[in-house]
């Protein structure tokens, strides 16, 4: 686990925005607490009017990272930023680092400078998540590039599910993903706690993501899908990018910046530090994923103790399987259909999600 918080993990969002904010609600007065992983994840939030963002990381990389991008999009027009971070080709984004250091911390220019070469590659693929992606693409479109591309090729929802339907979950494919998400291929890459330490007992993650993979292809174009685009082509084309990438996205979130606060704390401790009735929403992700029961039941009691009145929660589980307690199962009222409505929407196709509100009258009594 120390080797997790020692490395930048995530450089590039894997989380579906518009489904956090269809789950969040966020309002205008709304105090808002999220994890930072890439930082892309904050900045969609502020895409909804609100308060107050903190945005809390165990990990110091990606506190770096996020203020990096928060200074990017201050400092820089936007095909310069677009170029700086590695969305576009740019010969010398040293000199734009120089150009946005006004906007950073400290501490994170002292970060920078140490790791030139991640910003000279561009920083939006150094995560170690996106390296994989990057090779595992590679393999894929190896051995079944002409697919690939023809997957890509489709501006027509009807003919991409009829192709995929017919040529897409070939045998080949099955062997070619068993491979990529192999258990010992990925520990052996990722060493991360969040693969496989707290993995249902019946979930096979290979079966799982490929079957999840089909379900999304029937649903959206593979071309204006980011992370469809990030696994299967390891990076992410200028029809796919985000609103953190966008002109009229960047110049929205760019006018709420100020608006952030970023804590590098355990999220658990943060939440338990914290004072009662702290937070109207919060953005919580794949922590689960990170965490034993034990660990799980302490992120929930310290999640009742700051939550509002009628406080939203968005929880996502990838290969976790982690349920809410009987002794905690009354102060969560989670919205059953809602949570299967994101799950059929969601783009990022691989979480499973806990939704609704917290009920912390008892707590109060």
């Amino acid at each position: 686990m120390a080797n997790f918080y020692s490395r930048l993990s995530y450089s590039f969002g894997n989380e579906d925005w518009k489904t956090e904010l269809d789950a969040l609600k966020i309002k205008s007065n709304d105090r808002v607490v999220c994890i930072t992983a890439s930082g892309d994840r904050p900045l969609h939030l502020l895409l909804s009017d609100l308060k107050e963002l903190v945005s809390v990381d165990a990990n110091p990389f990606q506190n770096h990272l996020f203020e990096l991008k928060k200074a990017a999009m201050l400092g820089l027009e936007h095909e310069d930023y677009l170029s700086f971070v590695g969305a576009k080709q740019h010969a010398v984004r040293m000199q734009l680092f120089h150009k946005i250091s006004a906007y950073l911390p400290d501490e994170s220019i002292r970060f920078w400078k140490k790791r030139k070469k991640m910003i000279e590659r561009g920083v939006i693929y150094q995560g170690v998540t996106e390296k994989w992606c990057k090779r595992m693409g590679l393999i894929l479109r190896t051995v079944r590039g002409d697919k690939i591309h023809r997957l890509f090729s489709f501006d027509d929802l009807e003919e991409q599910k009829a192709f995929v339907k017919k040529h897409w979950d070939s045998p080949l494919w099955i062997s070619s993903i068993n491979f990529a998400l192999h258990p010992l291929l990925t520990r052996l890459f990722f060493k991360d706690p969040g693969l496989y330490e707290n993995l249902g007992p019946s979930m096979h993650a290979a079966t799982y993501v490929r079957e999840r993979l089909n379900q999304c292809l029937e649903k959206s174009l593979a071309k204006t899908n980011a992370f469809v685009s990030l696994i299967l082509k390891g990076k992410v084309a200028e029809e796919a990018f985000p609103p953190c990438l966008t002109e009229d996205g960047t110049a929205m979130i760019k006018k709420r910046l100020g608006k952030v606060t970023v804590e590098t704390k355990n999220i658990i401790s943060f939440l338990e530090s914290s004072p009662q009735n702290s937070f109207d929403a919060f953005s919580i992700s794949d922590v689960a994923s990170y965490l034993n029961v034990e660990g799980f039941e302490r992120l929930l009691a310290a999640m009742i103790k700051c939550a509002r009145p009628g406080a939203r929660f968005c929880m996502r589980q990838f290969l976790s399987s982690h349920r809410i307690p009987n002794q905690y199962a009354s102060y969560f009222n989670r919205d059953y259909a809602l949570e299967e409505k994101l799950e059929n929407e969601d783009r990022t196709f691989v979480y499973r999600f806990m939704t609704g509100t917290i009920n912390n009258t008892k707590r109060d009594k």
